[in-house]
């Protein structure tokens, strides 16, 4: 098979196509990212029963790992009963966890009558019809009004510069490429069988500025793209947290502080060391007292020299002696 005969390219293309489509397609990324801040909606808050109920297990995590060394064994004991405690064991009333289990409960459900009363703001018949956790469709639209603008520019652009810059060749790969690639990197050139596939057109070499840029504009402005942070959005309100992810399981409050609740309860502190209890072991080191059996005190600790009852009866003894 013959080989295509080397192209020299005009160094006036790179100056005046190559070079401007670069710088345009990074403008036009830039610009795309700002429009679509002032396009995407203000984020929803967090309902307050939920984030209640977030940060109750938020304390109750650190408290199951040992609350960090900073309470003693004592302490730490005392506040597991009282957060995970059940209603009428050992006369006691339901822990801290359960009443706020309890209380979510009821506010999701006093949230939900709310809610069912204003239909979301929407017509009934047409709430009514909606599948079950599609949500409302006003939200949804709120992301793809970004899409749909990203849409548009990348229309117009493709078609301004397979206009202007139509039968261009612009660039060539530095390695060899085989003949499975020619339609992609060689758009609006059909005409040009024989033409090697390391050579690049314009739309081609617009398709990979604008795909090869996406690192750059995430290491360039720190944050996802605004194309991504759209798509999530979209996802999110659809029911799918990733593209072929299953319904995306929604914060159940009531349920995940009963839950924790019984992991609480069926831990234990004697697994468990706590800094504090050994904080003077530690300081004293090896002049730490250590307990022994005194030898007229029946049996009773003696600890710095002296035992409870022990003493006593050594002091007596002695003034016996010295009285006889």
């Amino acid at each position: 098979m013959r080989q295509s005969a080397a192209l020299l390219l005009d160094s006036q293309i790179r100056d005046w196509v190559v070079l401007p489509l670069l710088v345009l397609m990074i403008a036009a990324g830039l610009l795309r990212s700002s429009v679509g801040k002032y396009l995407r909606p203000p984020p929803k808050p967090i309902k307050a029963v939920n984030a209640r109920a977030k940060s109750a297990l938020l304390r109750s995590s650190r408290l199951r790992g040992g609350a960090g060394g900073y309470i003693s064994g004592g302490k730490w004991e005392a506040r597991r009963v009282a957060w995970s405690a059940r209603e009428g064991h050992n006369n006691t009333a339901d822990g801290w966890l359960r009443q706020e289990s309890a209380r979510a409960d009821g506010e999701n459900k006093l949230q939900k009558l709310n809610e069912e009363e204003s239909s979301n703001g929407l017509d009934p018949a047409l709430a009514s019809a909606l599948p079950p956790g599609m949500g409302d469709p006003s939200a949804m639209m709120d992301g793809m009004k970004g899409q749909m603008a990203a849409m548009v520019q990348n229309m117009v652009m493709m078609n301004g510069i397979s206009h202007f810059f139509r039968g261009f060749v612009l660039v060539k790969v530095p390695f060899p490429l085989t003949k499975g690639f020619k339609q992609m990197f060689q758009r609006g050139l059909y005409d040009l069988t024989t033409l090697d596939t390391s050579y690049v057109s314009s739309v081609s070499w617009y398709f990979l500025v604008m795909f090869g840029l996406r690192a750059f504009f995430r290491l360039a402005m720190g944050q996802p793209l605004q194309e991504e942070v759209e798509g999530y959005e979209v996802q999110k309100e659809l029911g799918v947290e990733h593209a072929g992810a299953g319904p995306a399981a929604q914060f159940d409050a009531p349920k995940a502080l009963k839950a924790e609740a019984d992991n609480l309860e069926l831990m234990t502190s004697r697994s468990r060391r706590f800094n504090v209890d050994e904080a003077e072991k530690k300081l004293l080191g090896k002049r730490y007292p250590k307990k022994s059996r005194g030898q007229m005190g029946g049996g009773e600790d003696v600890l710095f020299g002296l035992s409870s009852g022990g003493g006593k009866g050594k002091v007596s003894a002695s003034s016996k002696q010295k009285s006889s």
